[in-house]
């Protein structure tokens, strides 16, 4: 269930903010001999408050998750200047970066079950406490007893921050050279500077899994074993979001296409 509600809210928002847009292009407000894009402003204005919100704010948490929704706010900001530049180039974009964003945050959470599952099922029987992780602190030396697991978020997170070869590095190019080309030069480079700045609590985590030691309260007496549907789900949308690069036509060219439909091509 929340791994439900942290992917298919944004998504159907984007969905609709994108027909909003589709409708509204070319709408403008005439102030004497010049004609402001209203739209494309809100759009423009939203970006950046979402940039600078989602990255500030996001450096001060604890819970994970909380840290997960405000990343999501920076990467909506994104999305937000995607949609502002109003272009082919721009909207192919923006599809690409919600696809990529959607498959990496839900395989971000379906690991998360995974962590919780098999760090507390058994203490969470007993006692009835949630299995659910909720800092970040309760991940620390988790590399050590499950190293797949460790691995595959770390792809996720790094994917998130935008680091080659990734697919999420290949998304935020994508936004920032069709940003760049059509001259929003201040917002490309806060946009740069939020996407450097947020790499710092996706470091925390990694840091947290691989060199903090584990927690000796929250072992188990007998080790859990995922469902094999859960792990192959785990394991199909890493290697979807790591090799990427090897085959980057399978998606490029359906967010192309779609693109081109959205505007008459």
């Amino acid at each position: 269930m929340t791994t439900w509600l942290a992917v298919m809210p944004k998504i159907s928002i984007m969905i609709l903010l994108l027909t909003l847009h589709s409708l509204t292009e070319g709408v403008g407000l005439s102030l004497g001999e010049i004609t402001v894009n209203i739209w494309q402003a809100l759009l423009l204005v939203c970006s950046l408050l979402s940039l600078i919100t989602g990255t500030v704010v996001g450096l001060a948490q604890f819970r994970i998750k909380r840290l997960f929704a405000y990343s999501t706010i920076s990467h909506v900001g994104f999305m937000l200047l995607a949609l502002a530049v109003s272009g082919e180039e721009s909207i192919d974009a923006f599809l690409f970066y919600l696809i990529q964003y959607s498959l990496t945050s839900l395989n971000s959470f379906f690991i998360l079950l995974a962590f919780g599952y098999l760090i507390y099922s058994q203490k969470a029987i007993g006692s009835g406490q949630n299995s659910d992780v909720q800092f970040i602190s309760q991940l620390r030396g988790q590399f050590r007893h499950n190293p797949l697991l460790a691995l595959s978020m770390t792809i996720c997170l790094f994917s998130m921050a935008g680091v080659p070869p990734l697919m999420g590095f290949f998304a935020k190019y994508a936004i920032l050279y069709s940003a760049i080309h059509n001259g929003f030069y201040f917002i490309s480079i806060v946009a740069i500077l939020a996407s450097v700045i947020s790499s710092s609590y996706y470091l925390r985590i990694v840091r947290v899994l691989y060199f903090d030691a584990p927690a000796t309260d929250i072992a188990v007496e007998s080790p859990e074993v995922l469902s094999s549907a859960h792990c192959y789900v785990i394991a199909v949308l890493t290697l979807f979001i790591a090799l990427f690069v090897l085959q980057p036509s399978l998606i490029l060219n359906s967010t192309q296409l779609m693109a081109m439909s959205i505007y008459g091509y």
